[in-house]
C-alpha cells in the first residue's frame, strides 16, 4: 500500500483493531477504502498510544503492511457476515449493504 519507510506498528490487540474496524464502518454511508479504514486505524493509534515503540510519527502516514493485513483480514469477516460487500471496481474498496 506505502512505502514501509513510512509505517509504524500499532499495538491493538485483534479484538481492540476489530472494535475500531467496525466504528470505522458504522460511520460510513455507503462505501469506503482499505486505505481509509488504515487511516483511521492509524489516527487512533496515535490517540490512542497504541503505536510501537522506535517509530518515528512526524515521517509516518501508514500503518505496516502486518497490520495492514490484519485490517483486511478483519474485513473479509465482515464481507463473510454480509455487513459489507466487496466493490466491483477494486478489492480495496467496500460498499454497505442495504437490507
Amino acid at each position: 500500500m506505502t512505502n514501509n519507510n513510512n509505517q509504524v506498528s500499532v499495538t491493538y490487540t485483534d479484538c481492540e483493531l476489530r472494535n475500531l474496524v467496525e466504528e470505522y464502518i458504522t460511520q460510513q454511508k455507503s462505501g469506503f477504502t482499505l486505505k481509509g479504514v488504515c487511516s483511521y486505524v492509524l489516527y487512533w493509534a496515535v490517540e490512542d498510544d497504541k503505536v510501537a515503540q522506535g517509530h518515528s510519527l512526524i515521517e509516518s502516514n501508514a500503518i505496516s503492511n502486518a497490520d495492514q493485513d490484519r485490517v483486511k483480514r478483519l474485513l473479509e469477516a465482515v464481507v463473510t457476515d454480509g455487513r459489507i460487500a466487496v466493490s466491483a471496481e477494486s478489492s480495496a474498496k467496500y460498499v454497505k449493504n442495504i437490507s
